[in-house]
């Protein structure tokens, strides 16, 4: 066991699994002790935040020190249930959902429920590498999830604490959000950078306008913007992608029976001339 103490990789996912710990312990110890205030659930949803950096970074530090471990990869899909699963959707509790009732309670059970079915199915996926779709994950990942539902969270006790959000809104944002994990619309995960001037395109413009909205309104407006732009034209492009990927897998299917069906004509041909 101390050798996995002692991985490079594993100390940046601990990094990642102390930061929601500690987001989760602040929050819980402010409502102890009279309620959670704007400043306690922005520094838990930064705290958050800065997990998810940690995370990117294990795997990148793994593929680095080639020090991949099956034991990293575990480790790494609790730290992800922990950070972007119940970290998240208790934050989101405590802001809102206990004040919508029944479906509150729901919705964030929904949500770490999908988190947890969406990392087993990326660990099955892993192993069987049947997602054909290069640069795009299956479902959106358990990391853009929480970090876009930590960033609404902490725009709405920010820049927007004066907004009227409706109790409604913030069920429908964390039920949709699990949905998006455990759906098969592919989004895009940039890991195609370096082949893909497409995607560095994007990833520029985008980058462009997070600092935009940082500047012109809030500093926590370049993560608002950044997942509003992910979630908005992340989903139209996998959406697309998943129509163009489909026609053309039944293109491919159809010429293949096409080509099945003439040889299959040519051999009945000569069946017939020889009995002639």
């Amino acid at each position: 066991m101390v050798k996995h103490f002692l991985n490079p990789p594993n100390w940046f996912t601990t990094a990642s699994i102390f930061c929601s710990v500690y987001a989760l312990a602040i929050v819980l110890a402010a409502a102890g002790h009279g309620g959670v205030g704007p400043e306690v659930m922005s520094r838990a949803c930064v705290l958050v935040i800065f997990g998810g950096i940690f995370d990117l970074l294990d795997g990148r530090v793994a593929r680095m020190t080639n020090r991949y471990t099956d034991f990293g990869v575990q480790l790494d899909s609790i730290a992800d249930v922990i950070g972007f699963g119940l970290a998240p959707a208790l934050l989101a509790w405590v802001w809102a959902l206990q004040d919508a009732g029944p479906m509150g309670i729901v919705a964030t059970i929904w949500y770490v429920v999908c988190a947890s079915f969406r990392l087993a199915r990326f660990n099955v996926d892993a192993v069987d590498r049947s997602w054909p779709l290069e640069g795009h994950s299956k479902g959106l990942t358990t990391t853009m999830a929480g970090g876009s539902l930590v960033t609404f969270v902490w725009v709405a006790n920010g820049y927007g604490a004066r907004w009227i959000i409706p109790s409604w809104l913030p069920v429908l944002a964390v039920a949709s959000l699990g949905w998006l994990m455990i759906s098969s619309i592919p989004f895009r995960n940039f890991k195609d950078l370096r082949d893909n001037r497409r995607a560095r395109r994007i990833l520029a413009l985008s980058l462009a306008a997070c600092l935009l909205g940082a500047v012109v309104l809030d500093p926590s407006m370049w993560w608002g913007v950044g997942a509003a732009l992910y979630l908005t034209a992340g989903l139209a492009d996998g959406v697309v992608t998943a129509i163009w990927h489909r026609r053309l897998r039944n293109a491919l299917l159809i010429d293949a029976l096409e080509e099945a069906w003439a040889e299959g004509l040519d051999t009945d041909e000569e069946y017939e001339g020889s009995l002639r």
